[in-house]
Parts: C-alpha cells; sequence; structure tokens
C-alpha cells in the first residue's frame, strides 16, 4: 500500500505544471489523475450509494462554488480567509454526508470529486464571463490536499481513542470477589 501512495504522489508532482486544452477550458493534469483515481476508487459502490455521493458531490461544488463566487464579487463580506472556508467547508461536507467510519474511503472521494466539480463549476462560469480559469488551479490542490490530510488525521485519532477504549474496558460479565 505505501509503494502505491508514493508513486501515485510521485506522479502527482511530475505531472503538476502540465496542462490539457478541453474546448475553451484549460485543464490540470493532477485533476485530471485525482479525478480518475477517486472514480476508481468509487467504481464498485452499489448504485443506490453512487446516487447518494451524486447528491453530496452536487451539494459540495455547489457550496464551493457559492463561496468562490461571494468571495469574487464582495471580498469584504468574507471574513475568514477563502482557503480556510474551502478546507472547512469539504470536511464539514464530508462528515455531514458520510459521518460513519465504515465509509471513510468514499468521504476522501466525495471531499476531492466535490472539490474538482466545484473547480469545474467555477471554472465554466468564469470563462463564459470572459476571464479565464484554469480547473483545477494551484489553489486546489492545495485545499485538496490540506482537506484530505485533516481527513485522514481525525480517522486517525477515532481508531486510536477506539483502540484506547477497547484496552481499557473492564471485563463486563466477569464476577470478581465471590
Amino acid at each position: 500500500m505505501r509503494f502505491w501512495i508514493s508513486f501515485f504522489s510521485l506522479i502527482l508532482i511530475a505531472s503538476f505544471p502540465f496542462e490539457l486544452e478541453i474546448g475553451h477550458y484549460r485543464v490540470t493534469m493532477p485533476l485530471v489523475l485525482i479525478v480518475s483515481l477517486t472514480l476508481w476508487t468509487i467504481r464498485e459502490l452499489p448504485l443506490r450509494k453512487k446516487l447518494y455521493l451524486f447528491i453530496s458531490l452536487i451539494s459540495t461544488a455547489m457550496c464551493l462554488t457559492g463561496l468562490k463566487l461571494v468571495s469574487i464579487y464582495d471580498p469584504v463580506l468574507m471574513i475568514v480567509d477563502p482557503f480556510i472556508v474551502d478546507v472547512v467547508v469539504l470536511i464539514i461536507m464530508g462528515f455531514l454526508f458520510y459521518g460513519d467510519a465504515a465509509s471513510r474511503n468514499v468521504r476522501y472521494a466525495s471531499a476531492l470529486l466535490g472539490a474538482a466539480l466545484g473547480q469545474v463549476f467555477i471554472g465554466m462560469i468564469l470563462t463564459a464571463i470572459g476571464f479565464g480559469h484554469t480547473i483545477g488551479e494551484h489553489k486546489y490542490m492545495d485545499v485538496a490536499a490540506v482537506s484530505f490530510l485533516i481527513l485522514l488525521g481525525i480517522d486517525g485519532l477515532v481508531y486510536m481513542n477506539r483502540l484506547f477504549n477497547a484496552k481499557l474496558q473492564s471485563n463486563k460479565g466477569d464476577v470478581h470477589h465471590l
């Protein structure tokens, strides 16, 4: 597993400066690779869970797009840095739709795909009104990386909490001092 994680990280780093031209849009290669990996991760989900994932993706993307448009239109309304807001939105939406520990891989995929879809929405809007925008810009990669690492850290803390609670629980049902 460690080999594949390091291999994919190296591929993302190596493909960072490259872009694709798709119609009127410029798309970065890391975005294409992340979307491909997350789609490969969710390929075996049943149809019902894929539909639920689609709803979570649309909700996350619309939330990120709305916040980005507000920060572009009136930056004074954004009290907190938009980078921090994007990270917090991805984490909250990930836990809102996938709160149980059994679906942590789908939570990661939901956060990454939701951010990617939000980039597509904002890229389409900004290109339509005449601004040049690269879909999957460098800030997206930062937001995706920080959100993913925070989600991993939270899941690690939850795992350690369960491990320590299992070790510290007394054996219920044992009869002591009869």
